[in-house]
């Protein structure tokens, strides 16, 4: 039998990385990951009684949480005004670019961090589909739309991660442009992938903060060049990742 799709291309079956190109399959990508998640639990005996017939299930947050080991998250819940003000948000960037709307569609819990670390926002492949807001994040809207662009691009990143490795078992830690120290060279993709994003969300809405398309520039080019140099750490698919976003916006 001839499979009808591609599983060692991943860029061409999903059709291109989420936030940057209009035809990327989410549902295709969501389809793989409920049913990979499925298999996992029913091997690790955390099936619960769901059946194949409802492996969607698996997308839910606390789900997601659950095969991840459950680990604690330094969050507490968002008031109910910010709650309202990241349900304002996500319609918003809906309206200013419709080909997000599914993107923004993903299961998403949003949390306050706590306590404070510096961040003004948090998200770990360790708490899949959870997002953490610091109080700066509600600073402004145009700051809570960058912020929650910024977490999404990570979490669909990661979903794509629970399918295909984008980086070698053996590779080193590296530094990222911002000064950051002890990042993965997987890491070093989903900031590139999300400085590419964030140029494209102001692009489309015109109103960066002064400066800012300047120094997602810089940060993209310098993490481009980063994955250059540590091309030896990523799989086929991290390269891949990382010539698409090189492309992006030449």
């Amino acid at each position: 039998m001839t499979l009808a799709y591609d599983l060692s291309d991943p860029l061409t079956l999903l059709g291109g990385l989420p936030f940057l190109d209009e035809g990327f399959a989410a549902k295709r990508l969501l389809a793989g990951v409920a049913a990979a998640r499925h298999v996992t639990a029913e091997a690790e005996g955390k099936a619960d009684g769901i059946t194949d017939r409802a492996v969607e299930t698996w997308l839910g947050p606390s789900r997601a949480l659950l095969l991840a080991g459950g680990r604690s998250i330094p969050a507490i819940p968002l008031l109910p005004e910010q709650k309202s003000q990241v349900t304002a948000t996500l319609q918003e960037l809906g309206s200013l670019i419709p080909a997000w709307v599914s993107l923004i569609a993903l299961p998403i819990r949003y949390g306050s961090l706590y306590p404070a670390t510096g961040a003004i926002s948090a998200s770990s492949r360790a708490w899949p589909q959870h997002v953490l807001l610091s109080d700066e994040a509600f600073a402004t809207p145009v700051e809570l739309r960058e912020q929650i662009t910024h977490e999404l691009s990570h979490q669909w990143l990661y979903l794509i991660e629970e399918l295909w490795r984008i980086e070698l078992p053996s590779a080193q830690p590296v530094t990222l442009p911002s000064g950051t120290a002890n990042r993965s060279p997987s890491e070093v993709v989903g900031a590139a992938h999300v400085a590419t994003v964030l140029t494209r969300l102001y692009t489309a809405t015109g109103d960066a903060p002064e400066g800012r398309l300047e120094k997602l520039a810089i940060y993209r080019a310098g993490c481009l060049t980063l994955l250059d140099q540590v091309a030896d750490d990523l799989t086929d698919l991290g390269r891949d990742i990382a010539r698409h976003l090189k492309e992006a916006h030449e």
